[in-house]
């Protein structure tokens, strides 16, 4: 990705309307997107700031020459992009993705991801013993100086516009993650269908906090979720996969894509699929021109 032309007042418009766009999305119910039943769409795991990836997936996806396909996107922000005195780059990408957005609000969707939650909260996660969260936030102050607080809760205001999960008609349910097995008996499944309040949020506690952190959850606990949820399949990322994906049982898919062997998943929204036909779709950014 190139370097951005800085204009605070473009970048302060476009994080705006982009969380617009995702509160008043016609596709949008409560904190799940809805995807119609008829059209394609391609799946991202995580991409933390691989700005490549995003590239290749954006050109493959050719939204505008494509209006029934849809983008889903998570975990955009902390990756790998450092200066000198330890300020982090990743606010470029999420206002990319921000723009892209506004370019598609129909056709561009995000799901909430435990990298955002911990970015709105200002703590929570360190890479190499440095806070990511702080490292975010000094690229912002560096990059808008005075304006750098307006530009914080604008993207604040842009991740809690996020949904939670993206709900496709032919079974497949697509969210960062799902709550580990001793938290799913009790999850509370309301958090899908209303307006999010504080509590939601709460480390280990809030359901919304249990979706977005929870790993290793067994094929059995797999079932458990998309019963509740009416879903046949369930497609995550968070969980690092070197080989850029894992198959966790009949109905679970982990995907990853902040890195070379990463991959995204094109699917025919009015096909059915099983975990492995899903798979054997899997496409990988190093294949993509």
């Amino acid at each position: 990705m190139a370097s951005l032309t800085l204009n605070f007042e473009q970048v302060l418009e476009t994080l705006q309307a982009a969380t617009e766009e995702n509160t008043l999305s016609s596709l949008r119910r409560h904190q799940l997107v809805v995807l119609p039943d008829q059209g394609e769409a391609i799946i991202t795991g995580d991409l933390h700031d691989h700005r490549r990836n995003f590239e290749k997936v954006v050109r493959h996806a050719d939204l505008g020459s494509n209006p029934a396909r849809h983008l889903v996107l998570h975990e955009l922000i902390h990756g790998d992009h450092y200066d000198e005195n330890g300020a982090e780059d990743s606010w470029q990408l999420l206002y990319k993705a921000a723009e892209l957005k506004c370019d598609f609000p129909d056709q561009v969707h995000f799901m909430l991801a435990n990298h955002d939650l911990a970015q709105i909260h200002g703590e929570g996660i360190a890479k190499a013993g440095l806070s990511v969260c702080e490292a975010f936030n000094s690229g912002v102050k560096r990059d808008f100086a005075e304006h750098a607080t307006s530009i914080t809760v604008a993207i604040t205001e842009f991740l809690l516009s996020f949904p939670l999960a993206v709900r496709c008609p032919n079974g497949i349910w697509v969210s960062h993650s799902l709550p580990t097995d001793t938290q799913i008996p009790g999850f509370d499944y309301s958090v899908f269908d209303r307006v999010l309040i504080g509590p939601d949020y709460a480390r280990r506690k809030g359901p919304v906090y249990q979706l977005i952190w929870g790993r290793n959850i067994t094929p059995q606990a797999v079932a458990i979720f998309a019963e509740k949820v009416n879903a046949q399949l369930i497609i995550t990322g968070h969980q690092p996969q070197d080989s850029g994906y894992a198959i966790n049982g009949p109905q679970h898919l982990i995907i990853a894509s902040d890195h070379n062997q990463g991959v995204f998943l094109p699917i025919d929204l009015g096909q059915s699929y099983t975990v492995d036909e899903l798979a054997a779709r899997l496409t990988k950014f190093v294949a993509v021109e």
